[in-house]
């Protein structure tokens, strides 16, 4: 008669092997249905752009067709909540910003932390800025602070959601600096406000290039430690000795993929942002970087909340 322990050991390894035999049949059979992409912003933007432009590569590479749904709002967290309860089978994405999974649950609004979803994809950088009109009497984030304390007139400061407003707290910390920060909905209702001298200086995410090539504004600062694609002599806020921001966006889905599912699902994701289409839509927006896939990005985003947490505790909140 067999032993029991050799009995337990043929139980386990007949487990494993059903297991693993289920995650190579899913892989083979996936996919055979539509995907969904779960798009965390409004329809008609940047992020929604980008994602039509990948799908186009994707749906070629899976032979099944790319389904947009849209749920803007909250920074990408309504999305990322939604897809977070959805099955992990391939058949759900969710397209976001980094900070929505390594800064919004720091804040602790939402109902997800960033270690509830497989990541897979980083297809872009956005070209975050702090920007002014170029009459102002500064010339980069530097002689604007310089200004600030030399007259001691607080700055008005165009705000486009909570992490650029934790980063100027934190600078206002360290400098002693007032900022009055002016919440604004979206690149070109900040274009307009600074424009019309509402702001002093505000946050981009892209739609200043124009403006800066025209000579109307300027880049005071990267918002993050990387260069700017279209400037990329200004300084960083990491260069200056500030707490950098980056936002990236990102492709990931709820945590629990069959291994063959994700490798097939992050290898045509990759493929399809390495396209000729693809890449030269981001590079005319200057976003481009080259695209990172599931490990490099699930790296980036612990990095980036780490960041956040030193954002945050240095500027008091």
């Amino acid at each position: 008669m067999r032993s029991l322990k050799a009995l337990c050991g043929s139980a386990v390894a007949a487990a494993l092997c059903l297991g693993l035999g289920m995650q190579f049949a899913a892989a083979d059979e996936y996919p055979s249905k539509p995907i969904e992409m779960v798009i965390g912003f409004k329809p008609g933007g940047f992020s929604d752009a980008m994602a039509r432009k990948l799908s186009e590569p994707l749906t070629e590479a899976l032979g099944r067709p790319i389904v947009h749904t849209y749920m803007g709002g909250a920074g990408g967290s309504i999305a990322a909540t939604a897809v977070k309860e959805k099955d992990p089978d391939g058949y759900t994405v969710v397209v976001a910003t980094s900070l929505t999974f390594a800064f919004n649950p720091l804040q602790g609004e939402v109902t997800y932390t960033k270690d509830d979803y497989d990541y897979l994809l980083t297809m872009a950088r956005f070209e975050g800025a702090f920007v002014s009109l170029a009459d102002k009497p500064w010339t980069d984030f530097s002689s604007m602070i310089e200004h600030a304390k030399s007259t001691g007139t607080p700055i008005k400061f165009g705000s486009l959601g909570p992490a650029d407003r934790a980063q100027m707290d934190a600078v206002a910390k360290a400098t002693g600096v007032t900022f009055i920060p002016l919440p604004i909905k979206g690149g070109a209702n900040m274009m307009q406000s600074l424009l019309g001298g509402h702001v002093d200086f505000g946050m981009s995410g892209g739609p200043h290039v124009k403006y800066v090539n025209s000579g109307e504004m300027i880049v005071l600062a990267a918002s993050g430690s990387e260069p700017l694609n279209a400037t990329p002599d200004a300084a960083t806020m990491a260069g200056l000795g500030f707490p950098a921001v980056s936002y990236n966006s990102v492709i990931a889905a709820p945590k629990g993929l069959p291994a063959g599912v994700k490798a097939r699902l992050e290898a045509a994701l990759l493929d399809a942002a390495n396209s000729a289409e693809f890449q030269e839509l981001v590079q005319s927006r200057f976003v481009g970087i080259p695209p990172m896939g599931a490990d490099d990005t699930a790296a980036s985003i612990n990095a980036i909340s780490e960041t956040m947490k030193s954002v945050l505790a240095d500027s008091g909140n």
